[in-house]
């Protein structure tokens, strides 16, 4: 176990730095930590701080990169939730689960997508309660649309860093999400399909 000395927190935090080249905002941050605790767990508080900051990141270009198709982020997470669904559709209900939003902001953003001709309701012919949201043929084209606007951005954001290096952090991040969540077994329940891969969750 490493001990940070009280004397000189800022050179434990640099020295965590040049390890691995110059400092990003992070270890600005950890400095600022160390001075404030010196027997703060930096490590685990620094990668929190670095997956919290990439995925804001990427949400933000993300998001500017949607601007010019005039799409949301609401939009791209119901089209490309429908869009992994088994046959293209889920009741109203699992996407109210989903989106983390109330009924009516629900209710208010399929109606919106059904009047662009994205998607189509209705009424479950085993249960008359349940609504069924379909996505359209034209909503496909436009998810697909959106699916290549979404790999591009990601694209970009790694373009400088090598494959060898994403392949080590995709496997590190594997061996993370397993000691939170366990293992997925054979098959996806279709609570972890609309899970998997989802775009961070917009403000309702």
């Amino acid at each position: 176990m490493t001990v940070v000395s009280e004397q000189a927190p800022e050179l434990a935090g640099n020295a965590m730095a040049s390890a691995e080249g110059d400092r990003d905002q992070v270890d600005l941050v950890v400095a600022h930590w160390l001075r404030e605790d010196p027997d703060i767990d930096v490590v685990a508080k620094s990668t929190v701080a670095r997956l919290r900051r990439l995925a804001n990141r990427l949400e933000r270009e993300l998001r500017r990169d949607l601007l010019p198709l005039e799409i949301e982020m609401w939009e791209l997470e119901v089209l490309l939730t429908l869009r992994r669904a088994p046959d293209h559709q889920l009741s109203a209900g699992a996407l109210l689960r989903y989106c983390q939003v109330t009924s009516g902001a629900i209710s208010n953003r399929l109606a919106r997508l059904e009047a662009r001709g994205w998607v189509r309701r209705d009424i479950c012919p085993t249960d008359r309660r349940q609504v069924l949201v379909t996505l359209t043929p034209d909503g496909e084209r436009r998810a697909t649309a959106l699916i290549a606007t979404k790999t591009e951005t990601e694209q970009r954001m790694l373009a400088n860093v090598d494959r060898d290096t994403l392949e080590r952090l995709s496997t590190d991040l594997r061996t993370l999400l397993l000691s939170i969540e366990g293992p997925a077994g054979e098959e996806l329940t279709p609570e972890q399909l609309l899970a998997a891969c989802a775009p961070p969750t917009a403000p309702s």
